[in-house]
């Protein structure tokens, strides 16, 4: 369960309760980000020099079933697997994604490969708990004009296009431009460690 609240249109605070784990996930922008009552530092330490290879990834497929779209979710993970990557999970719950990212469980989470891309009540609240955690948060593809700012770059963080069809969040920036590169097939040579 989660509730995300947003200020004048932005992500603002986020709460989300894992029931299975009896976890409390609770994060305001500019106070940080807590389980249970104790602030999270999973982008930090080792996490902030992981590399795509050493990384757990986490995907969702979602709902897509025409052939393209599954050609390009399938794909996507198989070019990851060539690549080499620790491991990968797919969880079935975006918020809880990126509150295990932010955590420190694992390392980077992708979604909209295909017409699959999460809706903004799905993961707002877990939004919050990723930043506020240190983690990078961006968009897998450029969708649409709000997905960039005025210079062309591709937002970020607390300037992140929340209503965006695609979305990465990793422990540190580094991964999320090698992740993207595989999953987009732009760039899966490149040699990353």
């Amino acid at each position: 369960d989660s509730i995300g609240f947003c200020l004048e249109g932005k992500p603002y605070m986020g709460v989300v309760y894992a029931p299975m784990t009896n976890e409390l996930y609770v994060a305001v922008k500019g106070r940080g980000a807590y389980r249970n009552g104790i602030r999270l530092s999973g982008c930090t330490g080792e996490k902030a020099g992981k590399t795509l290879s050493k990384a757990v990834v986490c995907f969702e497929f979602g709902y897509a079933r025409t052939q393209d779209g599954i050609d390009n979710m399938v794909n996507a993970v198989r070019r990851l697997l060539e690549h080499g990557v620790r491991t990968t999970r797919t969880l079935g719950s975006g918020v809880l994604d990126l509150c295990y990212v932010a955590c420190g469980r694992m390392d980077v989470v992708y979604t909209g490969m295909a017409e699959e891309g999460w809706k903004p009540w799905d993961y707002c609240a877990g939004l919050v708990v990723a930043v506020e955690a240190g983690c990078t948060m961006s968009h897998l593809k450029l969708d649409g004009e709000n997905d960039f700012d005025a210079d062309g770059t591709m937002k970020e963080n607390w300037q992140y296009n929340l209503y965006s069809r695609s979305m990465i969040c990793g422990v540190n920036p580094i991964l999320v431009e090698q992740c993207r590169d595989v999953v987009l097939n732009a760039s899966s040579k490149k040699g990353f460690v």
